[in-house]
Parts: C-alpha cells; sequence; structure tokens
C-alpha cells in the first residue's frame, strides 16, 4: 500500500468528475464491533475520454470485499486499492453502468469520529468533510449529488433506534437468517445529496415529538432523540427549531421540505453540529437546555445552532458548493442567517457587539498570523483545517456587507434568485454573487475581492472642518497587509456608516454633496479606492464623527479621538457597537499605557466614563454589561505587538490592575448594583432576567477582583443560594480566582454536587483551567488524571487543555515553558486518535512570532518536536508547517 500523500490541493486544479454517481442503495448492517456495507450505484459517464474510475476510500478504516460491474465481480487485478483511493482501471464504456462494493467498518476503534463510529451505546455518522470515504468507497466530493435509498439493520435489543436521512419508507423484522431479534428501516431522500450530508444513528434513544404546520399547510413531525435521561433538556431546543421554521418562512420565503425533520444529541463529537439533510447531528452541547445546568449564554447558543443548522436545509442543502474552496458559500451565508435570527429572538445591539468581538478578537488575529487566508481559499492540505473563523465569521460580515451595500429588499430579491436558479445544483461563491448583481443591477466585481484577497483592512481617517463654509469632510485611507502568498492587495469595497454629533452628543443631519440622510438615518460611505474624501454640509461647528457603525465592516479603523470625544460617544452616541468601541479604545488607550510605562497612568478619565455607564438608569443591563467589560488579553496582545513582543504577563498584569482600580474606586456602586440585581433574580429564562443577570456579575467579577473575604463571602453565598446554573457559574468563576483556603474545598464540593452532568462538568474542567495563577498548570495536569477527564471526549478535550492554551494566557505562556511543553504533548499523544482536535490544540502556537524572544524561542522549539513526530497527520502537519514556515522570511533559528 503506498503512502499517504500530503499535496496541497488548489482552487485553479479543480475539474468536474469524470464519473457522477447518480443513484446510492445502501444496506448496512450495523455492529459496534464490525459493520457490514454494500453499495450500489449507478454511475454516469460525462467524459468522453476512456480513463479510470477512482473512488476516494480510506483503505486503512476498512476491509473491501466483493467488487462488481453491472452484476459481475471483478477480479482482483482490475482495480487497485491505495491508501486514499481505490481505481477501477477498466470501467465500462457505456455512458452509464452499476457498481457494487462490499466492505467492513469497525466503529468502536474509530477514534477520529470521522465516517461511522460508537458514542456510547449508539453509533453515529459525521461525513463532511470526507467521512463519507471512511464508510466505503465513493464519490466523495461535494458536486456529486445523488439520491439516496438506505436500508439500516441491526438487533433491535442493542440499537432499537433506526436513523437515516429523508422518509421512513418501511420497517420491520428481518426475515434473512441474520437470528432472532434483528430488525430493518429503509429511508429514501428524494433530494439528490453529496455524500457529506449522509447520516445514520442508531441507538437505544429516548424521543420527544412536536408538529410544525409550515407556510403552504405542510404538517412537518419534529423529533429530537436523546439518551432517556437528556431527552427532557431538549425542550428548548425544540421551541428553537418551531422559532426558526417561522422566521425562514417570513424572512428568507424557505420553506421545510419534507415531513420529517430529526436531530439527535450525541455526546462524542467533534464539531458543534451537523446539517445533515433532515438528519441533524448535535454535540450534547448545543443542543440540550435546562435551568438548572445550562447558563444563560448556553440557552443563547442553542438557540442559534439549532437555527444555523435548520437554515442550512436551503443554504448549504438544497443548494450546496461545488468544492471544499466555496466553504463559506454555504457556511458565510449560513451564519449571516443566523445572526439575523439570533438579534430578532433577543437583543439585536448585544448580539452585533458579540459578533464584533469575535470577529476582533478571533478573525483579525487569523488574519494576522500564519494560517491567513481568503474567505474562499486559494489551496489547502487538510479542509478540516479550513473550518475556520475566516470562513465563517469573516464570510458572514461579507455577506452582511452586501446586505448593506444592496438593502434588505433587494438582497431579499437575490438571495430569492439564488436559490430558485441553483436548486439542487453545486455551486461557487461567484453564482452567489452574480444572482445579486442580476437581481439588483449592481456591478460587484470589485466587491468579490474580499473573497479572494487575505488580510484584515486598516482605514485610517482624516477629517477637516472648514468654518467658513459649514462643511467637514472625513477622508477614508485603506491598506491591507501583506500575508502568506498575498503581498500586494486590490482595493477592497468597505461600507463605512457614518453618523455626526455635536459637542453636546446631539446628533445633527447628514447634508452631503454626494447624497442626503435625513436627521436620524446614518449616511453610507462606501470605499471602493485606496482614498476617497466624503463631505458633509451645513455643519456649522466641529463635530465628532461616529464612523463604522454598527461594524459595518470587518476592517480596523484608526480614527483619532481625544479622551473626551471618546467620553462624549460612549455617552450619547445612539449605535450600541459604537458606544461599546468607544468604551474598548478607553479601556485599551490606558491598558497599553500602562504596559509600556513604569508609572501607573492617570486613570480619572478611564473611572469617570466608566462610572457613567454604570450609573444610567434607564440602560439595557445587557448593553451595560457589555460596556463595562475589558478588552479581552489576546485582543490587547494584538495591539500590543506592531509596538513591542507580547509579553503575557505584562498584559495581564496592566488588565487586571485597571480591573482592580475600578473595583476599589467604585466598590460601593458596584455592591449596590450588585445587590439590587440579586434581589430581583429568580433563575427564570428571559430577556428581562438574563439581562439582569449579564449585569450582575460583571459587577461580581469586578468585585472579585480585590479578592477580599468580603467578595469572597458574597460569591460562596450566591453558589449556595443559586437559583439557576448561571449563579453557579458565575460565583465559581468568582471563587476559582480567589486566594481564600476553602476555595479548592468549594471547587470539590461542586464536582460531587454535578458529577453525574457531563456538560456541567465541561464547565467545571474549563473554569480551573483558566484560572491565571502560577498553581493552574500543576492543576490541570492533576485534572487530566481526574475521573471528571476523558481524552477521547473532545469537549472534555476542548474545556481542559483548550481552555488552558487558548483561554489562559499568562499561563500558557509562563516563563519557563512549560505551558508550551504540556499543550505540545497533547497535541503528539491525540494525533494519531483524533487528528482534527490535536489540530486545534496546535493552533496555540501559531503566533510564536509575536511574543518576547525567550517565549517565542521556546515555542519554535515545540513546533519543531511536533513536526518531527513519526506519521504526524495532515491535520497537523499543516497547522506546524505554515507556522514554522513563518519564520523562513526573516528568521534563522
Amino acid at each position: 500500500m503506498e503512502a499517504r500523500p500530503s499535496s496541497v490541493i488548489r482552487l485553479e486544479d479543480y475539474r468536474p468528475p469524470p464519473f457522477r454517481i447518480r443513484e446510492t442503495v445502501l444496506i448496512i448492517d450495523l455492529d459496534f464491533r464490525e459493520t457490514r456495507i454494500t453499495a450500489r450505484h449507478r454511475l454516469e459517464r460525462t467524459d468522453s475520454a476512456q480513463q479510470p474510475l477512482v473512488l476516494d476510500a480510506d483503505a486503512d478504516a476498512m476491509a473491501l470485499g466483493e467488487i462488481r460491474v453491472d452484476g459481475v465481480a471483478i477480479p482482483a487485478a482490475a482495480y487497485r486499492v491505495e491508501a486514499d483511493k481505490l481505481t477501477i482501471h477498466h470501467p465500462p464504456a457505456a455512458t452509464t453502468f452499476d457498481l457494487a462494493i462490499e466492505n467492513s467498518i469497525r466503529p468502536e476503534c474509530n477514534t477520529a469520529l470521522s465516517g461511522l463510529y460508537r458514542s456510547g451505546d449508539m453509533l453515529c455518522t459525521q461525513c463532511e468533510a470526507e467521512g463519507f470515504r471512511r464508510i466505503t468507497p465513493a464519490i466523495d466530493r461535494p458536486d456529486n449529488l445523488a439520491v439516496y435509498t438506505v436500508t439500516l439493520r441491526a438487533e433491535r435489543k442493542t440499537l432499537p433506534r433506526l436513523l437515516c436521512n429523508g422518509n421512513l419508507i418501511e420497517q420491520g423484522e428481518c426475515e434473512d437468517g441474520g437470528g432472532g431479534g434483528r430488525h430493518y428501516a429503509v429511508w429514501h431522500d428524494p433530494f439528490p445529496k453529496p455524500t457529506y450530508l449522509f447520516a445514520v444513528v442508531a441507538g437505544d434513544l429516548a424521543c420527544r415529538e412536536a408538529r410544525f404546520v409550515t407556510c403552504s399547510g405542510r404538517d412537518v413531525t419534529l423529533r429530537f432523540f436523546a439518551e432517556l435521561r437528556d431527552i427532557d433538556k431538549c425542550a428548548h431546543a425544540m421551541a428553537s427549531l418551531q422559532r426558526a421554521m417561522a422566521w425562514d418562512e417570513r424572512v428568507y420565503g424557505r420553506e421545510y421540505d419534507l415531513d420529517l425533520f430529526n436531530v439527535v444529541a450525541v455526546s462524542d463529537f467533534n464539531m458543534g453540529a451537523m446539517e445533515n439533510k433532515s438528519l441533524n447531528i448535535f454535540n450534547t452541547q448545543a443542543v440540550l437546555a435546562d435551568p438548572a445546568l445550562a447558563t444563560d449564554g448556553d440557552f443563547e447558543h442553542v438557540e442559534a445552532v439549532i437555527g444555523h443548522e435548520y437554515f442550512h436545509n436551503w443554504s448549504g442543502n438544497r443548494v450546496t458548493c461545488r468544492d471544499w474552496f466555496q466553504l463559506s458559500l454555504k457556511e458565510g451565508f449560513t451564519v449571516f442567517r443566523e445572526q439575523q435570527f439570533s438579534a430578532d429572538m433577543g437583543s439585536a445591539a448585544v448580539k452585533r457587539i458579540a459578533d464584533a468581538a469575535l470577529m476582533r478578537n478571533h478573525q483579525f488575529r487569523e488574519d494576522a498570523g500564519p494560517l491567513a487566508h481568503p474567505v474562499r481559499p486559494n489551496s489547502y492540505i487538510e479542509i478540516n483545517n479550513f473550518y475556520t473563523t475566516t470562513v465563517y465569521e469573516k464570510g458572514a460580515e461579507v455577506i452582511r456587507m452586501l446586505h448593506t451595500l444592496l438593502g434588505a429588499e433587494m438582497f431579499r430579491r437575490g438571495s430569492d434568485l439564488y436559490f430558485a436558479r441553483h436548486d439542487g445544483q453545486a455551486v461557487t461563491t461567484d453564482d452567489f454573487v452574480a444572482a445579486m448583481e442580476d437581481s439588483s443591477g449592481m456591478d460587484l466585481t470589485e466587491f468579490k475581492n474580499w473573497y479572494s484577497q487575505a488580510g484584515t483592512p486598516v482605514v485610517d481617517v482624516e477629517t477637516a472642518h472648514d468654518a467658513a463654509r459649514s462643511t467637514y469632510t472625513i477622508t477614508l485611507n485603506q491598506h491591507c497587509p501583506p500575508t502568506p502568498g498575498q503581498p500586494r492587495k486590490k482595493p477592497f469595497v468597505i461600507p463605512v456608516r457614518a453618523a455626526l454629533f455635536d459637542r453636546q452628543g446631539k446628533r445633527l443631519p447628514i447634508n452631503g454633496n454626494d447624497g442626503d440622510g435625513g436627521d436620524g438615518e446614518d449616511r453610507l460611505l462606501v470605499l471602493s479606492d485606496l482614498r476617497q474624501s466624503f463631505t458633509f454640509n451645513g455643519v456649522e461647528s466641529e463635530p465628532v464623527a461616529s464612523l463604522l457603525r454598527g461594524f459595518s465592516a470587518p476592517v480596523e479603523l484608526r480614527q483619532s479621538l481625544s479622551e473626551d470625544e471618546l467620553a462624549l460617544l460612549l455617552a450619547h452616541d445612539d449605535d450600541p457597537y459604537n458606544r461599546w468601541e468607544a468604551g474598548q479604545r478607553l479601556f485599551l488607550r490606558y491598558i497599553l499605557a500602562a504596559i509600556q510605562s513604569d508609572a501607573e497612568p492617570d486613570a480619572e478619565a478611564v473611572t469617570a466614563a466608566f462610572e457613567s455607564v454604570l450609573d444610567q438608569a434607564d440602560a439595557d443591563p445587557a448593553l451595560q454589561a457589555e460596556i463595562l467589560t475589558l478588552p479581552s488579553e489576546t485582543y490587547i496582545g494584538e495591539h500590543l505587538s506592531p509596538i513591542a513582543p507580547i509579553d503575557p504577563a505584562a498584559v495581564w498584569r496592566a488588565r487586571q490592575g485597571l480591573k482592580r482600580h475600578l473595583a476599589v474606586s467604585l466598590r460601593a456602586k458596584l455592591l449596590q448594583h450588585y445587590q439590587r440585581l440579586d434581589l430581583a433574580n429568580d433563575g427564570s429564562i428571559n430577556a428581562a432576567q438574563i439581562a439582569a443577570r449579564s449585569l450582575r456579575n460583571t459587577c461580581l467579577d469586578y468585585l472579585a477582583a480585590v479578592d477580599d473575604a468580603e467578595t469572597h463571602i458574597l460569591a460562596a453565598r450566591l453558589l449556595a443560594e443559586a437559583k439557576c446554573m448561571t449563579d453557579s457559574v458565575a460565583a465559581l468563576v468568582a471563587l476559582a480566582n480567589s486566594s481564600k483556603a476553602d476555595r479548592q474545598t468549594l471547587l470539590d464540593d461542586f464536582y460531587r454536587r454535578w458529577q453525574n452532568e457531563p456538560l456541567v462538568v465541561d464547565k467545571w474542567l474549563r473554569i480551573q483551567a483558566s484560572v491565571p495563577r502560577a498553581e493552574t498548570l500543576a492543576r490541570v495536569k492533576s485534572l487530566t488524571r481526574h475521573a471528571a477527564f476523558d481524552p477521547t471526549n473532545p469537549n472534555k478535550v476542548y474545556s481542559l487543555i483548550l481552555g488552558f492554551s487558548h483561554a489562559n494566557p499568562s499561563c500558557f505562556h509562563a516563563a519557563d515553558g512549560a505551558g508550551y511543553r504540556f499543550a505540545a504533548r497533547w497535541v503528539a499523544k491525540l494525533d494519531s486518535a483524533n487528528p482534527q482536535v490535536a489540530a486545534r490544540l496546535a493552533s496555540a502556537f501559531t503566533h510564536w512570532r509575536k511574543y518576547a524572544p525567550t517565549l517565542k524561542a521556546q515555542m519554535r522549539a515545540e513546533l519543531r518536536e511536533i513536526a518531527d513526530l513519526p506519521n504526524l497527520s495532515r491535520d497537523v502537519a499543516e497547522i506546524v508547517g505554515k507556522s514554522l514556515a513563518s519564520s523562513d522570511a526573516g528568521e534563522t533559528a
């Protein structure tokens, strides 16, 4: 058998397949130890040239049996098995022919959780991106769409539920001589789909059922499946699904197309959820929610993910991507739809701030590192590595910019045309943009640079007020830093929402020489050249410009504003995002000054601004909480790196110093707000209670920064009297960060209470991994040997190991390099078992070049050790290889 290839796959090399599978009939005899598959494919030759038939197949994952072409078994000499493919040398010359393949697989040995694998007492699949080839040989690529009929057979006692895509057309007891107690189910999916959307689940699962009547009167049965102990925790997800279905009909005109929609909760899952046609498979953390066990954030997360996977039924399933370079075609569009849905279901302001923070904390950092890639990548080695914030979240921002440029009505026309034109097809991002162009008449040629160019554009702002002419001119300059393989960039089309405020905080009319905006309306400035100027008329005195309102484009805005101007926007801007951004800039300015100076900077302006937000009696508490939250250590580090190497310990000290200063200076007010909001808390899940708890917990977080006995007692009381899991987690975070002697006793008591609830245990692990104390690494190491930790379960690894390496910068980047060694050892340990999880851990090292010299050398050394591991997976090899390659341009070992 030949070695597994690691060659680069390039977009420019895309060619349609010479053969297509149009119909697949599968008979699957399910068993934990050995599952047997018989696949019958109806193939169509699409290229007149006589060439071999090449099927994708993971040879290590299966044992091949008989192969038949048009009903005739072919000898071993007629085909060739390699590591990643099965080649039939001389397929029939006819336009269509039949191919049957028998093979077996061992699900319980499949630790990669790709293909068909065992999770507890159930069998389930994950076929995106290339898992189907681990089940049976096929044309495993998204541009091959086939109609499936699937017969599942198993022992009723061990696997009583047999689920697949589409409609259940027959079920009963087996009469095939397989022994008593075996049963079968036949499923037919009438909609052609690619292999990555194929799904099977089998197990002893409880069911929660409801109904939904579509806009045309179709009666749809909705079913959620989970372990019996978890089925009642699916109530919120069920209600979220019903809301998502109604919302998609109302906002996008998309109606569900089958009579049955199934969702299954699975404990062992590499991702959050999967949109398989009519059989969504969810990680338990993305579907189970109960007030006693789930936080307010969990409830919001479940609703968002339920919506996301349901919306894929059209934006991903009915219209899918031609190749994996087009991944954002389905993911970016669907994330945008999910964001709209979540904003409509809750606080639109808080949701937009959360989306922007995710971009700025994670995607901007990805754009500034060795793994930077366009929304539509040009190449990859392992497609699993491209399920990134760039493809998903930046892809969603690109769709949002189209929505902004076209307007809601024209965008809806474009999406209607896109779905109508390409229903049942596998298409590209160019096809999506073409539908928007054709429906609106707008030329979007230059806009498509957002798909082909990596990097975060920087927009520098110049302003000029002419008192004599009563004009105010804003000049915008754009540039985009070099990224791997793209040293020079064409201009981006950047929509910048703008408003003006006078020095008393009153909004000004925005009349301009190239378009008008009435009083109270934003002006849309469209920057499409490297430099453009926009003039406002009737501006008698110099205003303060509020730019990039609503985070109207995923760019870094550089606008020189004084502390007084930032304070004015913080107090008076009617755009929630820009109020939040003004606060973030004030905080960031102080923290960077504290890092770079031996003397403590003057905190008067920051303290006054913080207090003014806290004192706003009629404000939305959830928005107050967002505005009062300091920038993350990651965000601070990225703004420090152009000035000086990142010293994570110094970043933590400066940030914690400001938090402690604010807590001491405003202790009485913080305590007053905490007590008032705590008294009003009844633990229920509704918008008002969630918002109030958000602000209360922010106050507690500040008070805990002082680390005194009074706050410790306050947190311990909250934990003891918690009305919901949100209370418990807020208290546990404060206690975990406390230096008081009983902190570990309280943490251990919490575990004993909740040890039988895996999702709560995940929180317990992550909280401890995130504590920025010298002893944390030792604690994390001990927890890897704790009964609560299972290295084969991705949720546990993400909570503990990723929680330490990604969410605890000051400990991970400890001066002695122990954090690096710990994380690198886990990359090596998990790589052979689950490469996707190992690759996520390895990503902690990608920005090594930005750090202080000692830290940089230690991180590079760990990367090289990982790179030298024998039989390194493509997943990890690509991450490590690109990270190390960044040193070749300007550094030597």
